[in-house]
């Protein structure tokens, strides 16, 4: 069924405003969206969309990646459905590993993290399943409150689970075993995550907490880090305040002590060429 002018303008603009969906699970809903519109829609709708989509996220790797796969197949709407579906099974393989590496590696006691990351919430679950004990402290994440939804859905699936308010993470730092996260992107200069990861990320070094990311070679962006990637967070609060609209900040390669991927366990140093596995 041919989706008309008003169905794909009404879709892109929600995928654009979306600032709730992680960076693997709006890069689903986009992939799966322009699955539906190869060869229904002509080249330039799908080459502005893509385009939009970029600007709308600019520091969400994978749709950085799916935006170069729809401007290169965008003419040709067969090769664009073969590779879609191709980016798609990868990303769905690739999380499996980085998933299944993650919870093998993952120490017992408590790991604290910020935001909400599928990869780290899934990894968390699995390692529990596998009858690890932890306790998993989860800051709620201002503005847009990703925390306590992880928070919740931990708790649903039996952990144990303490929610702090975000500037409480720092005192409960010192007593983690480890502070873990997700990623949007990893950049050429460091990690691109939730506004407050860096200066988590700095005083888990200061006190000697290791700091892993569980990611996917899609989350690989071979760029440098911009004002752009910044983003635009919801606000506050709807009183005519000023505000910082903020939404994501870079944490340095220096702070960062591992990252899990389906590689396996890389060090920050490898970001350039790929994360090698160090067992």
């Amino acid at each position: 069924m041919r989706s008309t002018q008003t169905e794909w303008q009404g879709t892109l603009r929600r995928l654009c405003a979306d600032r709730r969906s992680g960076a693997a699970t709006l890069t689903r809903k986009a992939a799966r969206w322009f699955l539906r519109l190869a060869g229904q829609q002509p080249t330039s709708v799908l080459l502005t969309a893509a385009d939009q989509l970029c600007q709308a996220h600019p520091a969400m790797a994978p749709l950085w990646h799916l935006s170069q796969l729809v401007h290169q197949h965008a003419e040709t709407p067969d090769r664009l459905r073969r590779a879609l579906k191709k980016f798609i099974a990868d990303m769905h393989a690739h999380e499996e590993l980085a998933i299944a590496h993650a919870a093998d590696r993952l120490p017992e006691g408590t790991v604290l993290t910020h935001s909400f990351s599928s990869l780290v919430f899934r990894s968390l679950v699995r390692a529990h399943r596998q009858g690890k004990r932890m306790r998993v402290i989860c800051t709620a994440s201002l503005p847009g409150g990703e925390g306590i939804a992880l928070a919740k859905a931990l708790q649903r699936e039996g952990m144990e689970v303490l929610l702090v308010a975000d500037l409480q993470a720092f005192a409960w730092l010192r007593g983690s075993n480890l502070l873990l996260v997700g990623a949007d992107a990893l950049c050429l200069d460091g990690l691109v995550h939730k506004v407050g990861t860096s200066p988590l990320a700095y005083f888990a070094c200061a006190v000697g907490v290791p700091v892993w990311s569980v990611a996917t070679s899609e989350k690989r962006l071979p760029l440098s880090w911009s004002e752009a990637m910044r983003g635009e967070a919801p606000p506050l609060t709807k009183q005519p305040l000023p505000q910082d609209p903020t939404l994501y900040d870079l944490t340095e390669w220096s702070l960062i002590t591992a990252v899990i991927t389906e590689q396996g366990r890389g060090c920050s140093e490898d970001h350039g060429t790929g994360f090698v596995r160090r067992d």
